[in-house]
C-alpha cells in the first residue's frame, strides 16, 4: 500500500511540476522563517543560563537604575548573613592592556571590553571554571588578578592548554596599574552579559578610578557599577526584599526607606529595557514575543497558500479522482493519498527551508550581531522542531484539501463537471483564508513603516547640541591636557578641543543628587541630575545656549556650577535669571556651589528617554575625554590632514597609548541601532508574507477561473471585452484586500502605538502610513494575479462553451 502511495505521489508530482514547486516555495518560505526565528528566540534565552546558580542570582537595583553605591556589596555582606553570598563589580570595559614575563613586555593591545573589577565572592556567585589557580583566593589581596584563557592565549600564547604557565607573569593597564595573574578560568560563552576576561581586585579600582577615593561613599553612582547576591533559598529572597526598606533608612536615612533597592533576577537582565547591562545589549521580552508570533503567522499563510494551490488543482485531478472511486477506492484512502502528497511536499519543503535559514542566517549576521547556523549536530532541539512543524503543516495544509478531492462525486467528475460538485463551493472559504494571509502581510508592512520613520524621527530630532564635524577620543592624563588642548588647537583645521567626562550624549554619567541647602530637610526634595565635569570650551564646542549668567572657569573647580532649564524647574524658580546666585549642595562632592550660569535644554541621554536634569561643574580629575571640532566646511581631505597631526601630537604625548577615536554622530546613531535593525527586520518577514500572500492570490485566481470559465464564455459571447473580465478579477481581489486592511489597521495602530510609548519623543501615526501599507499590498496583488487573470480574461469561449 505504501509503495502505491509513493508512485502515486511521484506521478502526481510529474504530471503538475509547477503545482509542486509553488507550494514547495510557499511552504519552504513560511518553514525557513520559523527556523531562523527559532534559532534567535533560542539563542537570546539561553543567555547567563551556563551559570550553575542560574534561577538564585539576583541584581540589586537602586530605583529605576542598576548604578550601586561602591560599598553597597559590603554593607549587605556584612549586615544580612542569610546572604549567601555577595559580588562587587565594576566594570570598566577596557584600556591598554600589556603582559609581562619578568621585566620582558611579551604583547600590548587596546581592548574595548572585558576588564573588571570584582570581589572575590564573584566566583561564588557566578560559575567561572577554574583552569588555573583558586579563583576566589587568587583576587582576595590587591594587584591580584585572574585572567579567561581567552586572553592568556592571546596576551601569553599558551598552547595545548598549559595555563599553569600564566600564573605569576603581570599585566599592566594603562601603564598606571600593574597586577599579577594568580589564576586562569575558562571565559563564558556569547550568551552573557558578563563579558569578564580579566578580574582585577576590586580596591584596585583606586589606582584606575581616581574617583573612587575610599570606596565609601554613599551618594555617587556609576552605571559601570554593580551588585549580585546569592540567594539559595527562597525565604532568603523574601527576607532580603524586606530588609531593604531598612538597609536604606541605615544609610540614607529616614527619608530615604521606601523602594530605593530592590531585586532583579539574573534571568531579567538581559531582557529588561529599564536597566542596562555590562553587555550593552537588551533583548526586549516583547520583541521575542513578536518574533515568535511572527513565526506563527507565516507558517499559518504558508499552510493557506498550500490550501488554495491544493484546491485551485482540483479540476485537473478530477478525473483522477473520479476513476479511482469508480474502480472501488474509498474516501479514507483518498483522503491518506493527499496526506501523503501534502507531507512530502513538507519533507521537500523543510530540506529547502533550512538552505533558505542557512542563507537568512548568513545576510542577518551583521544585523543580530551574532552568528548562528542550522546545525541539528550542535542543536539537537531544531530536529526535534522541525519534525514537529513537518507534522503540524501536514495536517493544518493537507487536511482541508484531502477532505474536499475526497468528496468528489465520480458522476459529476468523470463528465467534468467538478468545478459544480458540492465538495468545490468553498469560495468563500478560500477568500476568507486570503483577507487572513493578507492581514498578516499588512500588519507587518504598516510595522515596518511606522518603525522606518520613527526612526528617521530620532535620527533628525534637535538635540540641543551640534553633533556633526565632531570626534571624540579618551584622555589617559589629566595633567597632560593643557599642552595638550594648546597644541591641538594649532593644527589646520581643527576649530576648538575641550576636554570633559563625555559628550552630553554619551554613556559616560556621573549620577548624583542636589538640594538647597537653605530648605530644612524635611520639607527638601533630593533631585537627580547628570553632573558632567566640562572645561571653559564645552558650551562653544557643542554650541549649546547659555541663556542666564556667564561660562564655567578653572577657578570655579570647587565652587560653582552651570544648571540646566529643568534643574533649576526642579528647584522652584521659573527664570533662568532667577536661579543666578541660588547655592546648591551636590551628593556628587558635598560641596555647597553657587549656581553661575543657566543653559538651555540639552539631551543627555537617548530620545528614549526625556529631558533630564544636568549640572556642569569645573573637574578636572573627570576629563576623561578629548573632543575636538573641525573647522566649518572643512572637506574631507582636510578632516584627515587634521586627524593624522591631531595623531601625531598625540604620539608625542602618549607614546605608551593608541590613538582612538569616534566620530560623535556615528556614536549617536548607534544608541538607535536597534530600531534600525527592528525596522529590517520588519522588512525582511514582512517582504516574505507578501510573496506568500502573492501565491495565495495566485492560487485563489486560479481557482476563480476554473470555477467560472463557462461564466467568462458567455459574457465574451455577449461582447464583454477583455479588460472587462480583467476588471471583474481585480475588484475582487481589491474588495478581499479591503476588508483584510479595515481589521489590520486597528490591530496594528494598538499594537505600534503600544511600541512608540517606550519613546519619550515619538511621530503620530498619520494617515499616510496607513495609504501606504495598503497601496504596497494592492500593487503586490495585482501584479501577481496579473498573469493568471489575462489568461482566464483573454481566453476562447468556443472552448469553455464547446461542452453545452
Amino acid at each position: 500500500m505504501l509503495k502505491n502511495y509513493l508512485v502515486t505521489v511521484y506521478r502526481t508530482f510529474k504530471r503538475h511540476p509547477s503545482f509542486l514547486l509553488l507550494n514547495m516555495l510557499g511552504l519552504a518560505l513560511g518553514i525557513g522563517c520559523s527556523v531562523v526565528i527559532y534559532l534567535i528566540v533560542n539563542y537570546e534565552l539561553s543567555y547567563e543560563k551556563h551559570h550553575a546558580n542560574f534561577e538564585h542570582i539576583y541584581r540589586v537595583t537602586n530605583g529605576g537604575s542598576a548604578s550601586m553605591p561602591h560599598p553597597t556589596g559590603d554593607a549587605l555582606a556584612a549586615d544580612y548573613a542569610f546572604v549567601d553570598a555577595v559580588a562587587k563589580i565594576d566594570y570598566e570595559y577596557g584600556g591598554i592592556i600589556a603582559s609581562w614575563e619578568g621585566d620582558t613586555q611579551l604583547k600590548k593591545m587596546e581592548e574595548d571590553e572585558g576588564l573588571v573589577f570584582a570581589s572575590p565572592g564573584v566566583f561564588d556567585v557566578f560559575t567561572f571554571p577554574a583552569l588555573a589557580g583558586n579563583l576566589s583566593d587568587a583576587v582576595s589581596h590587591p594587584n591580584s588578578a585572574v585572567i579567561s584563557d581567552q586572553w592568556a592565549i592571546k596576551y601569553f600564547d599558551v598552547k595545548d592548554e598549559s595555563f599553569d604557565k600564566v600564573i605569576g607573569n603581570r599585566i599592566t593597564i594603562n601603564s598606571t596599574l600593574s597586577v599579577v595573574v594568580k589564576g586562569v578560568f575558562k571565559a563564558s560563552p556569547a550568551t552573557t552579559d558578563l563579558p569578564f576576561q580579566l578580574v582585577v581586585h576590586y580596591d584596585n579600582l583606586g589606582d584606575f578610578d581616581p574617583d573612587y577615593g575610599d570606596g565609601q561613599d554613599w551618594d555617587a553612582t556609576s552605571s559601570s557599577t554593580n551588585c549580585y547576591v546569592l540567594l539559595k533559598d527562597e525565604s532568603h529572597k523574601n527576607q532580603l526584599i524586606a530588609a531593604l526598606p531598612e538597609f536604606a533608612k541605615k544609610y540614607y536615612g529616614e527619608g530615604d526607606a521606601g523602594d530605593r533597592f530592590g531585586l532583579q533576577p539574573l534571568s531579567d537582565v538581559h531582557f529588561n529595557p529599564d536597566y542596562s547591562n555590562f553587555g550593552d545589549r537588551v533583548m526586549d521580552y516583547r520583541l521575542l514575543i513578536a518574533l515568535i508570533t511572527i513565526a506563527f503567522f507565516l507558517l499559518i499563510a504558508a499552510c493557506i497558500n498550500f490550501i488554495n494551490l491544493s484546491t485551485a488543482q482540483a479540476s485537473k485531478r478530477a478525473r483522477e479522482i473520479g476513476i479511482r472511486k469508480a474502480m472501488g477506492g474509498h474516501k479514507r484512502q483518498l483522503r491518506t493519498q493527499f496526506l501523503m502528497e501534502t507531507f512530502f511536499i513538507t519533507v521537500l519543503a523543510s530540506f529547502l527551508s533550512l538552505a533558505l535559514a542557512e542563507v537568512m542566517l548568513l545576510e542577518l549576521q551583521n544585523l543580530l550581531g551574532y552568528r548562528l547556523s542550522v546545525s541539528i549536530v550542535n542543536e539537537p532541539w531544531l530536529l526535534v522542531y522541525l519534525l514537529a512543524v513537518i507534522i503540524l503543516v501536514t495536517l493544518a495544509a493537507g487536511l482541508y484539501p484531502s477532505l474536499v478531492l475526497s468528496k468528489l462525486s465520480p458522476v459529476m467528475a468523470l463528465r467534468g463537471k467538478s468545478a459544480h460538485s458540492k465538495g468545490l463551493r468553498g469560495v468563500s472559504l478560500r477568500k476568507a483564508l486570503v483577507v487572513f494571509q493578507f492581514m498578516i502581510s499588512q500588519v507587518l508592512v504598516f510595522g515596518t513603516l511606522v518603525v522606518l520613520q520613527q526612526t528617521r524621527f530620532l535620527q533628525d530630532q534637535p538635540l540641543g547640541f551640534d553633533k556633526d564635524a565632531i570626534i571624540t577620543t579618551w584622555v589617559p592624563d589629566q595633567s597632560a591636557i593643557s599642552a595638550l588642548g594648546q597644541r591641538i588647537r594649532s593644527v589646520k583645521g581643527i576649530e576648538n578641543v575641550s576636554f570633559c567626562i563625555g559628550a552630553p550624549l554619551s554613556s559616560s554619567n556621573s549620577i548624583a543628587n542636589f538640594y538647597d541647602p537653605a530648605v530644612a530637610k524635611e520639607r527638601r526634595a533630593d533631585l537627580g541630575a547628570n553632573f558632567k565635569a566640562v572645561d571653559e570650551n564645552y558650551l562653544s564646542l557643542f554650541n549649546i545656549e547659555l541663556l542666564a549668567g556667564r561660562n564655567l572657569r578653572p577657578a570655579d573647580s570647587a565652587s560653582a556650577v552651570i544648571a540646566s532649564e529643568q534643574a533649576i524647574l526642579g528647584l522652584g524658580f521659573q527664570s533662568p535669571h532667577d536661579a543666578i546666585g541660588a547655592k546648591i549642595r551636590t551628593g556628587y562632592d558635598d560641596n555647597v556651589r553657587e549656581i553661575v550660569g543657566v543653559v538651555k535644554d540639552f539631551h543627555a541621554y537617548s530620545l528614549h528617554q526625556k529631558l533630564e536634569k544636568v549640572i556642569l561643574l569645573y573637574y578636572q580629575p573627570e576629563f576623561y575625554s578629548m573632543v575636538i571640532k573641525f573647522s566649518a566646511g572643512s572637506s574631507a581631505a582636510v578632516a584627515s590632514e587634521a586627524i593624522s597631526g591631531v595623531e601625531e601630537i598625540w604620539n608625542e604625548t602618549f607614546p605608551s597609548f593608541i590613538f582612538d577615536y569616534r566620530f560623535l554622530d556615528a556614536s549617536i546613531a548607534a544608541k538607535y541601532e536597534s530600531e534600525r535593525n527592528l525596522a529590517t527586520l520588519f522588512m525582511i518577514f514582512a517582504s516574505i508574507a507578501v510573496l506568500i500572500g502573492a501565491l495565495g492570490l495566485y492560487g485563489l485566481i486560479s481557482f476563480m477561473a476554473n470555477e467560472r470559465t463557462k461564466e467568462i464564455g458567455v459574457r465574451k459571447v455577449l461582447g464583454a471585452g477583455t479588460l472587462q473580465m480583467l476588471l471583474m478579477f481585480w475588484k475582487e481581489i481589491a474588495g478581499l484586500l479591503l476588508i483584510a486592511f479595515v481589521i489590520a489597521s486597528p490591530l496594528v495602530y494598538a499594537l505600534m502605538s503600544d511600541w512608540l510609548d517606550d519613546f519619550a519623543y515619538q511621530i503620530d501615526i498619520g494617515f499616510t502610513v496607513f495609504v501606504s501599507a495598503f497601496a504596497v499590498s494592492l500593487l503586490v496583488a495585482l501584479v501577481s494575479t496579473g498573469y493568471r487573470s489575462m489568461q482566464a480574461a483573454s481566453s476562447n469561449p468556443v472552448d469553455s462553451l464547446r461542452s453545452e
